[in-house]
């Protein structure tokens, strides 16, 4: 497979986008970014970063030429758009362009049974995989990568249940189930690796990140930080799985972002995967104490 040089980005100002740029542009591919004519973000972007603006339903037509000449394109918006994920790929196939990463990324592995079954809107990322492997047995030149990075570290820290002004937290049963979590910071520079390693990382599910831990492990690296002792509220993982389940299926979307919880503190040690490819990547766990401080500096 020849090397990636030329980059293309839809999502560059997502949570996760300007995380994924700085590494792009520090490992020295070219980059593109792609935005919606819509748009009112700047496009004011490090570097020697080049704009390019689409209608916005991103339609076949205008996406195949935007792509031209591009190796990779990376997806950093709202896993639940398959439809456009789509219509990516199948651009990026016109186009020629090599490899593809979609909007994976996130809490969860999306393969799990468990996941699916809690939490249905997974299985639409599962589809969007055998889409984009269906594509590739169809086209040799092309090839995709998942990468499933677990929580977001120092994103949302409500979402994962971290209450760092009002020193508090939840935690599921003992706190003592290791889970993997991800800085933005490594999950954006695990996706520049992949790119430096395409042969290597065709077509396949990859488990990055930045440390396994358990949720009494992070509670105290934050009171060692701060000085302070925290209050730590206890949920029974079972009893807390079925009455969010109950409510999901009531249609509250909260409950749905709390089985995501769940699922991304009791089902998510990576390093039994298949996938896990830290070692792969040339990627070393970080050191939790110093992320935390990290989050700290920037509250």
């Amino acid at each position: 497979m020849p090397p990636i040089k030329k980059v293309t980005l839809l999502g560059a100002d997502s949570k996760l986008g300007p995380a994924i740029l700085q590494a792009l542009l520090s490992a020295n591919f070219t980059v593109t970014v792609l935005k919606r004519q819509s748009s009112k973000s700047s496009d004011d972007y490090p570097g020697h970063t080049t704009v390019k603006r689409l209608p916005d339903d991103l339609p076949l037509e205008t996406l195949t030429p935007a792509l031209q000449g591009q190796h990779a394109l990376i997806a950093s918006i709202k896993g639940s758009q398959v439809a456009i994920q789509q219509r990516l790929a199948t651009a990026c196939v016109q186009a020629g362009v090599s490899r593809f990463i979609p909007a994976d990324f996130g809490s969860c592995d999306s393969s799990s049974p468990l996941t699916q079954e809690l939490v249905p809107l997974y299985k639409s990322k599962t589809e969007l995989r055998e889409y984009l492997q269906h594509l590739a047995t169809q086209h040799p030149s092309f090839s995709w990568t998942s990468l499933v990075c677990g929580h977001f570290f120092d994103w949302s820290l409500e979402f994962i249940h971290l209450w760092p002004h009002e020193r508090r937290a939840d935690i599921l049963d003992d706190g003592e189930t290791r889970f993997s979590i991800s800085t933005l910071s490594r999950i954006a520079e695990a996706t520049a690796r992949i790119l430096l390693k395409p042969a290597e990382t065709g077509n396949r599910m990859l488990y990055v990140q930045s440390f396994c831990v358990t949720q009494n492990q992070i509670i105290g690296a934050y009171e060692a930080v701060m000085g302070r002792g925290w209050e730590v509220r206890r949920f029974e993982s079972g009893g807390f799985r079925d009455e969010q389940k109950a409510k999901a299926e009531g249609g509250e979307v909260e409950a749905v972002e709390e089985l995501v919880w769940y699922l991304g503190t009791v089902d998510a040690d990576w390093r039994s995967r298949e996938g896990f490819a830290m070692e792969l990547l040339g990627l070393e766990d970080e050191d939790l104490g110093e992320a935390v401080e990290g989050v700290v500096r920037r509250l």
